[in-house]
């Protein structure tokens, strides 16, 4: 599905589907210059990701020789067709931390790093096997791409149109935001959604990701927005509201952590995670999906490092797994 956003500037959204996946699509911006195109996003490199977005392009009369590509983040449903994009000769700018972990994720190493932390949270092995189907996986980009790096405040034109780079870190490491200042409309991909909440998880490289996100939501709180595009679902005007709104959810799972360690001293975060409430559907976490429950896990670690660093929770290694107590 295309769908006309804007006129000045020429602003499309193809609406690419993520079979089997509950975020169900992702939204790639495609801005139309005079003399050049602007891709924001891909999709899964998946087929069916692949025809709709290209069929998309195709229709719109876009030559990917004339092409930048914009790269919001690393995660594979917004990266995974590049490959596509270099081969024809586009374009591609992306933040250096996402780009390098890509990099670093290609022998399988990160993901590794993430199995041992979760087993060490408590996750039995048997569950991080599952994860073997993640989507995330599967899916991914070959990161043997080139990229021109962006950095935060950058003021870079693209399509005809002067774009600033917003540097969002929380999502991800490196994901960024791009506004046009002179017409109000920021693309806030998995930065702000808004019919759902941004996935906050644990990761290696970038220490207490929550907060950080906390931080990039206030960076961008007073910004002056006529029109926000996410990269997920539909967008709203106000982002501000939104920004209230996600900020009150992540106090009620700080809440709720804190509660269930309450209830269960000692418990590992795998333990925790199940008295966290979670918008599944009325499913029991027995019930959860493999996927689900390892971002689900990943949020629960999230909010538990945030609470450690604010001081309201301890932790100790027991037998090679680390328990949660109550400051």
């Amino acid at each position: 599905m295309i769908e006309h956003i804007c006129a000045e500037p020429d602003i499309y959204r193809i609406e690419v589907p993520l079979p089997h996946n509950p975020l169900r699509y992702l939204n790639s911006y495609v801005v139309r210059g005079r003399d050049r195109f602007l891709v924001i996003d891909t999709g899964f490199n998946r087929p069916e990701c692949r025809e709709a977005l290209f069929s998309g392009l195709t229709s719109l009369h876009v030559d990917l020789a004339r092409t930048d590509l914009f790269l919001t983040h690393l995660h594979a449903d917004h990266t995974g067709l590049v490959g596509d994009f270099s081969r024809s000769g586009s374009r591609i700018y992306m933040h250096p931390d996402d780009y390098q972990y890509l990099v670093d994720s290609a022998d399988g190493s990160t993901w590794r790093y993430a199995e041992e932390k979760f087993m060490a949270e408590g996750m039995p092995p048997e569950e991080i096997k599952n994860q073997f189907s993640n989507q995330a996986r599967k899916y991914s980009p070959d990161p043997s791409f080139t990229v021109r790096a962006v950095r935060d405040g950058e003021r870079i034109q693209l399509a005809g149109t002067e774009f600033q780079v917003i540097h969002t870190p929380g999502h991800t490491k490196g994901l960024c935001c791009l506004y046009i200042p002179e017409k109000e409309i920021i693309f806030t991909s998995d930065h702000i959604l808004f019919d759902i909440t941004p996935n906050i998880q644990y990761w290696y490289h970038m220490p207490d990701a929550l907060e950080r996100y906390l931080q990039s939501l206030d960076k961008v709180y007073d910004l002056p927005v006529r029109l926000a595009l996410p990269g997920h679902r539909k967008g709203d005007t106000s982002i501000a509201g939104r920004i209230d709104a996600l900020r009150k959810h992540h106090a009620r799972r700080l809440d709720e952590v804190l509660q269930a360690a309450a209830t269960h001293p000692g418990a590992t975060a795998f333990e925790l995670a199940p008295c966290l409430s979670w918008s599944m559907r009325g499913k029991l976490w027995a019930e959860f999906p493999p996927t689900q429950k390892w971002f689900a896990m990943g949020e629960t670690l999230a909010h538990i490092e945030y609470l450690l660093h604010h001081g309201k929770l301890s932790r100790q290694e027991v037998g090679g797994m680390y328990r949660y107590y109550i400051v």
